[in-house]
């Protein structure tokens, strides 16, 4: 088959280190892998200042991915600048300039992908649902194939909650077209194919599919794992480790708290956090207060393709998020840090409290409970034979049931249907 990829989304950087990056990325290469060619449309798709390793399969055996960057409008640009200048003229900052832009996108991502794709047909429209965008289900309609819709969060609800939405009634009108337009939804948890259907989407038309790991990329041998350590200078120690943005909502304070409890009771063991955010400054402020500054390692964001070297060279992770009633993810960490052998500790919420099994791949707790986190991590600590049972029995269910390929072989056989 023919895929028509679209991502309309300016906040996904095709060749970057975010998680969306990553999504986008991997079930590319995992449709190639299959057999299928693919058109991938977006504005993010940066030519220059990609990281070199992140670049897809040069293989030529594979099908190609033929790359379509669409740069926004230079009219709709001049009309972003000239809102960002009445933002600064009022004294109030907005995110006008944002949904304008994002609006006016449709027509111009629309156009550009049309005149593709009429001298290279495609099978159908696989959308990464954007706020605001439409482009994906008219680009269908039109070109008379199917569509399916990939979500992985209720953007209007989120941009409302966390940046804050200006034209909100327009925002939700759009997402319910979109949503009840498409061929088929593609979710990524079960809380969000409830959310569908309360946007009046029949159950039979909705498809949960998680996110998922490339088991290849987690294939380190000893040696490489004893180097990354020696590089850490952890060699002698139990290492718990946070892979991740430091965003609030992950709750990587809560791991640092419980860590500073844990280290009064059991000696050798290091805290090594992988990635950068928002609530870094703030996370070294408590570990100078707490005087643990040689027991912490902070990384700051490094390139994707080491972060299975960083998760080799350490013996527990966490991802211990923040209660959250509206837990409607699903975390790509979990199934890297399982895929990597290592065993999980987990705030129990959503999809998360699905996927670890406690006692058997990984450990669950009550998120926000810091006693509770220092006295799971403390009995994986002093327990390696655990340690090793419960790695080794996550990385073979991510093997079985939890890989891109998987994913893409699932999205094929849906669209094969329509």
């Amino acid at each position: 088959m023919h895929v028509g990829y679209v991502c309309s989304d300016f906040g996904v950087p095709v060749f970057g280190f975010k998680g969306c990056s990553i999504h986008v990325r991997e079930m590319i290469e995992a449709l190639r892998r299959a057999g299928h060619e693919v058109s991938l449309f977006a504005p993010a798709i940066d030519m220059d200042e990609r990281d070199g390793e992140n670049r897809f399969d040069p293989d030529p055996s594979l099908p190609p991915v033929n790359l379509h960057p669409v740069a926004a409008d230079g009219r709709h640009l001049e009309l972003f600048r000239d809102f960002e200048k009445l933002d600064k003229f009022l004294g109030q900052k907005t995110r006008i300039r944002q949904e304008v832009r994002n609006l006016f996108y449709n027509m111009t991502l629309y156009d550009a992908a049309y005149a593709a794709l009429r001298e290279k047909p495609i099978d159908f429209v696989y959308e990464r649902y954007t706020l605001l965008s439409a482009s994906g289900t008219s680009l269908a309609r039109d070109l008379g194939v199917p569509h399916l819709l990939e979500v992985n969060a209720p953007l209007a609800y989120e941009q409302e909650k966390m940046r804050g939405l200006e034209m909100k009634e327009l925002a939700k009108g759009l997402e319910s077209r979109i949503f009840g337009e498409a061929d088929r939804l593609l979710v990524v948890s079960d809380a969000l194919k409830e959310f569908a259907v309360s946007r009046g989407v029949a159950e039979d038309r909705i498809h949960v599919i998680p996110n998922s790991v490339d088991p290849r990329r987690f294939r380190i041998s000893g040696a490489e794992r004893d180097a990354m350590r020696v590089r850490l200078s952890v060699e002698d120690r139990c290492v718990i480790g946070f892979v991740g943005g430091l965003k609030p909502w992950h709750g990587t304070e809560t791991l640092l708290q419980a860590f500073a409890a844990l280290r009064k009771r059991v000696d050798d063991t290091h805290i090594l956090i992988v990635g950068d955010g928002p609530a870094r400054d703030e996370l070294e402020g408590y570990v100078d207060e707490q005087n643990m500054r040689g027991d912490v390692t902070f990384t700051g964001k490094v390139p994707y393709r080491e972060i299975p070297h960083y998760l080799a060279a350490m013996d527990v992770v966490v991802a211990p998020y923040t209660p959250n009633e509206n837990f409607y993810f699903s975390p790509i960490k979990i199934f890297e840090y399982m895929m990597a052998g290592k065993p999980t500790v987990a705030g129990s919420i959503g999809q998360v409290a699905d996927v670890i099994l406690d006692r058997e791949n990984g450990r669950l707790y009550e998120p926000g409970n810091v006693a509770e986190l220092a006295d799971v991590l403390q009995d994986l600590v002093r327990n390696p034979s655990v340690r090793d049972s419960m790695g080794s029995a996550g990385r073979t269910w991510v093997e079985s049931v939890r890989t891109w390929d998987h994913n893409a072989a699932e999205l094929i056989e849906i669209a094969a249907t329509l």
